[in-house]
């Protein structure tokens, strides 16, 4: 592969629109933003799931909590050796004919959603699909688990826990609106945010615990962080902190542009707007300790690994220091939509056309993460290529329908 520069300044030619989701629905959900209301509702009270007689799982059968990004925080900093060398593909399989969604991997199992509202199982020893659900009308999330529980959310307006090993429907909850984000499960509760509220869920019944207010015109929405009784969310526009335990708002920041999704750390939440701005806030207060301007949109949740922030942009990958902003390297990708980073053993996983594209060469890198020294590039021909699964040794991608394991 050509070598390209790593630092250069960006050219405004070079840049281009905001590329939409593969969904149409939040490509329009973008055009309602201009005419939100000021004040955000809380939308009609949820219908609750009703009684079942299937035994439910729950997470005391295993300890396990395996989420989006990695942990409550959503750092995307994971504890797996370094594969500093490119990997060769070990199994690939076909699952689906659409695009995939960020693979989501609990003890020997893959997880992803895909854009026909199916999510599918994968073996990862094997790459054999294991299981398949329908029925969630579009998935941008593949889902979090809990113990022997894996709970997902789809455009169908409807939160559905399922027996992970076999993908029955264990329970589901009226969201009344879109579920985009991954959820986040703490312990026994599980915290799913829409555009419009967030709510809190007992893990083994899907029982609403409380909902709080988020927002009201049609948002992006990233995947809500935690951290010691806190979450953090966003509300289109707005970037709020809610109690955890009641769902009292502490405190809410307002922009004239939608908030993309935070990760928490070193008492700060880091995260990108579209005013093409990357922020560091106060954890207590919402307090702004710094930004940093881009030519293009820092949409996707960043990584955090101690000292230093991994924030992308349009096609550039930055690293940040972590108090003050200030730019430590910045990576040029191949091609466009940079995916969330992922930290691992001083190393940096990314990759381009996190967004769907036309079908072509879609790139995942792996850099320095103290240099921004390119290590090596994985290229694969596909419309969607998303942050990929790291595991022991192994990298698990999904493209275009298609699960892949590099070893």
């Amino acid at each position: 592969m050509k070598s390209r520069e790593k630092k250069r300044k960006v050219n405004n030619s070079d840049r281009f629109p905001f590329p939409g989701l593969a969904s149409f629905m939040f490509v329009f959900s973008l055009l309602l933003t201009a005419c939100a209301p000021a004040t955000p509702v809380l939308p009609p009270t949820p219908t609750l799931p009703e009684p079942t007689d299937t035994p439910v799982p729950t997470a005391t059968s295993s300890t396990e909590t395996t989420l989006f990004r990695g942990d409550p925080q959503r750092t995307g900093v994971f504890d797996f050796p370094a594969i500093r060398q490119e990997p060769s593909i070990q199994w690939k399989t076909n699952i689906s004919s659409t695009w995939l969604m960020p693979p989501v991997l609990a003890d020997g199992i893959l997880y992803t959603g895909s854009g026909n509202g199916t999510l599918y199982a994968v073996d990862v020893q094997t790459g054999e699909k294991l299981w398949s659900t329908d029925g969630f009308s579009q998935l941008e999330n593949s889902g979090a688990v809990g113990g022997d529980v894996l709970v997902a959310g789809g455009y169908d307006g409807r939160l559905r826990a399922l027996d992970r090993h076999s993908g029955e429907v264990l329970w589901s909850f009226n969201t009344v609106y879109p579920v985009q984000a991954s959820p986040l499960i703490v312990e026994d509760h599980i915290f799913v945010a829409t555009d419009h509220a967030l709510y809190a869920l007992d893990l083994s019944t899907g029982k609403m615990q409380w909902q709080a207010p988020t927002g009201e015109e049609g948002a992006y929405m990233g995947s809500p962080a935690y951290e010691d009784g806190v979450i953090y969310t966003t509300g289109g526009k707005s970037l709020l902190a809610v109690d955890s335990g009641n769902g009292k708002e502490l405190w809410r920041i307002e922009r004239d542009d939608m908030f993309t999704a935070p990760a928490v750390a070193n008492g700060m939440i880091y995260i990108g707007n579209f005013d093409k701005y990357f922020y560091a806030f106060d954890q207590k207060t919402g307090a702004e300790k710094w930004k940093v301007q881009s030519d293009g949109l820092f949409w996707g949740g960043p990584a955090v690994d101690g000292k230093t922030v991994y924030a992308g942009n349009d096609d550039l990958v930055y690293a940040l220091d972590a108090q003050t902003g200030e730019q430590r390297w910045m990576f040029q990708m191949a091609g466009r939509s940079v995916s969330e980073p992922m930290v691992s053993d001083g190393v940096l996983y990314v990759s381009d056309s996190a967004h769907e594209f036309p079908r072509g060469p879609r790139h995942l890198y792996a850099l320095d993460a103290a240099s921004g020294e390119e290590l090596w590039t994985f290229e694969t021909v596909a419309t969607f290529l998303p942050a990929p699964a790291l595991d022991e040794h192994t990298i698990y991608v999904t493209a275009t329908g298609d699960v892949l394991a590099l070893r």
